[in-house]
């Protein structure tokens, strides 16, 4: 019988707690058990991002949360929770993000469909809509749109390109190494996440009006002649 699913937390590399989770039945003849691999720096909002998991979780898989002061924008603490994870595939969620209700059963049949590959999903960015990139641009994907085969010899590690600010593009790495070591991915394009929902209906409002202000004036400038 597969185990219930678990939540981990670590502070600064330290086991804080390792506790079941207790979830309803599951369908014993499908063993997909995904890792939900969240580093934090302590955001309020992690609370929000864990609520929109755990509602989704089946035996089998688990949370890791990882505190990491180490500014680097995650990459340490990725690297670090990797190597701690025992599901079959990893998802990465940022502590001010969220899953989309249905995202790790829409993650489940892609695993199902697509045994043995790394799946690209969309990302939606709240007011500015959906966030995709064309297949095989992998320069402008994010760690939220990876879903990976958990093949420990066959993952790449988080960290800033050449050229790069540090705490930067660790996710372009990433998915580059890995990328070249398990083959070509899946770019899949149902929306898994949203990208730092905004809670406020007010500042919504606000930004829907700067929004179509800025189209306005853009619409009014006038346009550049053109000589035949």
């Amino acid at each position: 019988m597969r185990p219930a699913a678990r939540a981990t937390l670590f502070f600064a590399g330290f086991p804080l707690c390792d506790q079941s989770l207790l979830v309803p039945g599951y369908d014993a003849a499908v063993e997909i058990d995904l890792s939900i691999i969240v580093p934090t720096c302590g955001r309020e909002s992690l609370d929000h991002a864990l609520g929109s998991v755990t509602p989704q979780l089946e035996p089998g898989d688990e949370i890791i949360v990882y505190y990491d002061s180490s500014g680097d924008a995650g990459d340490t603490a990725r690297n670090r929770m990797m190597a701690q994870a025992n599901g079959t595939h990893l998802v990465f969620l940022d502590d001010d993000d969220e899953l989309r209700p249905g995202a790790l059963a829409v993650i489940r049949r892609f695993v199902s469909e697509n045994p043995g590959r790394v799946g690209i999903f969309r990302l939606n960015r709240g007011l500015c809509g959906p966030q995709w990139t064309r297949p095989g641009d992998l320069w402008n994907t994010q760690t939220g749109m990876f879903v990976v085969p958990n093949v420990p010899a066959k993952l790449g590690r988080w960290a800033s390109p050449p050229g790069s600010l540090p705490g930067r593009r660790g996710d372009y790495t990433f998915i580059r190494e890995t990328v070249l070591l398990q083959g070509e991915p899946c770019w899949c394009d149902e929306i898994i996440q949203e990208l730092r929902p905004e809670k406020s209906r007010l500042r919504r409002l606000r930004y829907r009006v700067a929004l179509r202000t800025r189209l306005r004036r853009l619409a009014r400038r006038p346009r550049p002649l053109t000589t035949s």
